[in-house]
């Protein structure tokens, strides 16, 4: 434990707080004891701040519950109680902080955030890969909870059909390395050649797949390749812009979809 000595600012203070006291006050309690009382709040509130300088520092939720235990009605006791919050406890007045069941898959994954866009995107990256989610929406139904338990299997994991944090790295690592199905060499048509020249790579081309598919022209995987479903989806969108349905997308067009989704 700490060895705290009085700076010297510090009893400067504690004795200008004991003179200013009212003279009937002072009647019934010393000197002595007056600056004694105020050097120990003083203290206890150094000793609180040091402590709570020392869970900053190491940074981890048993740090700050035991500078809770320690403070409970602490100066920094709603700093503390906030990091435990970021950390994922819940901190209730009656039983104090509750750890979440980090076994649960269910919680695992909800504690990952995922947003639409992303769950779409795994999606997209299971049906790439060999495990076929039925259909790309960003709502997670039965197939795709089927789809991510076959995945789990063939990878050794448990089959909880949810997704943790490594699991969605590792999804994303292994579609990259599919090899996709390459364009025609030549283009056929103005629109075509117009795409061609904007020489899109391949995550740019996922992108507009996903764009699309989230504005309701679903192409059915995000491989980036634009085959059939995807020029399908990609004249359905510009039929609704009222320009002409070429099935192949221009610069402003990749930029009006950008616009539509949110950027």
């Amino acid at each position: 434990m700490r060895n705290f000595v009085l700076p010297l600012v510090l009893r400067a203070t504690v004795i200008g707080a004991a003179l200013a006291l009212p003279v009937p006050g002072f009647a019934q309690q010393s000197f002595g004891d007056t600056v004694s009382g105020i050097a120990q709040t003083l203290l206890q509130q150094q000793v609180d701040r040091s402590a709570f300088a020392d869970a900053q520092r190491v940074n981890t939720r048993s740090a700050y519950q035991s500078y809770l235990t320690r403070f409970p009605n602490g100066l920094h006791r709603t700093d503390a109680q906030r990091a435990l919050e970021q950390m994922g406890v819940i901190n209730r007045p009656d039983t104090g902080p509750v750890i979440p069941d980090i076994t649960d898959p269910v919680r695992v994954e909800g504690a990952l955030g995922l947003t639409r866009l992303q769950r779409l995107e795994i999606q997209q990256q299971l049906t790439a890969i060999g495990y076929d989610t039925r259909g790309a929406d960003g709502l997670w139904g039965a197939n795709t909870r089927n789809a991510i338990a076959r995945w789990q299997a063939a990878n050794r994991l448990p089959q909880t059909g949810y997704v943790t944090a490594a699991q969605v790295k590792l999804i994303a690592e292994q579609s990259v390395r599919v090899t996709p199905t390459p364009p025609r060499p030549e283009p056929t048509t103005g629109g075509e050649q117009a795409e061609r020249a904007l020489n899109l790579s391949l995550s740019e081309r996922r992108e507009v797949q996903l764009r699309l598919t989230l504005l309701g022209h679903s192409t059915q995987g995000t491989n980036g390749t634009f085959g059939p479903l995807t020029r399908s989806a990609i004249a359905d969108w510009q039929r609704k812009q009222g320009v002409a349905a070429t099935g192949y997308v221009t610069a402003d067009q990749i930029r009006l979809l950008a616009r539509q989704t949110g950027g």
